[in-house]
């Protein structure tokens, strides 16, 4: 009779390392942003960033590292918050729209990143930046697996029509 291995069941208790990239087209448009604007890929239908966080419902991870990518390289780079929940929000997502968070909605923050255009690297025609060391330990909801993200412009940003941005979390899973 062959011999069987089976999984080691501690596996689960075991923490994984994984990054999560999310990328969102922006509308067809180079309307301005205002500090405080929301960056969406919908100006009538925007909706959350949801990044799969842990392994299980309830449970969560630690975040480490966090880039934003814009697929275009514009002379006045973005500056943006990363709002992170716990629970999707209802607010106004829409692209060019004030965030405005209702007060039971900031009780769900988890955390705020913030990407600054001037610390970041220009590529060919894009550009990165990335913010290190975050060692945010952070919980989903009872309900959830996933963590939720708005992305907030915090400078007078000019976009290119249709440009991609992609953010990327470097998780360390439960």
């Amino acid at each position: 009779m062959p011999i069987r291995i089976l999984p080691d069941p501690l596996s689960l208790l075991r923490p994984v390392s994984k990054v999560q990239t999310i990328t969102k087209t922006r509308p067809a448009d180079t309307t301005t942003y205002a500090a405080g604007d929301v960056i969406s890929e919908s100006t009538s239908a925007g909706t959350v960033w949801t990044f799969p966080f842990s392994r299980t419902n309830g449970l969560g991870g630690i975040l480490q590292d966090s880039a934003l990518i814009n697929s275009t390289a514009q002379t006045l780079k973005m500056d943006a918050d990363l709002y992170l929940f716990d629970t999707t929000i209802a607010s106004n997502l829409n692209d060019n729209a004030a965030f405005a968070p209702s007060d039971a909605e900031m009780k769900t923050l988890l955390t705020v990143i913030t990407f600054l255009g001037g610390a970041g690297k220009v590529g060919s025609g894009n550009f990165s930046n990335e913010v290190t060391g975050l060692a945010r330990v952070m919980q989903c909801a009872s309900a959830q697996s996933s963590i939720f993200g708005v992305l907030v412009a915090r400078n007078a940003y000019v976009p290119t029509s249709a440009e991609d941005v992609t953010i990327r979390l470097k998780i360390i899973q439960d």
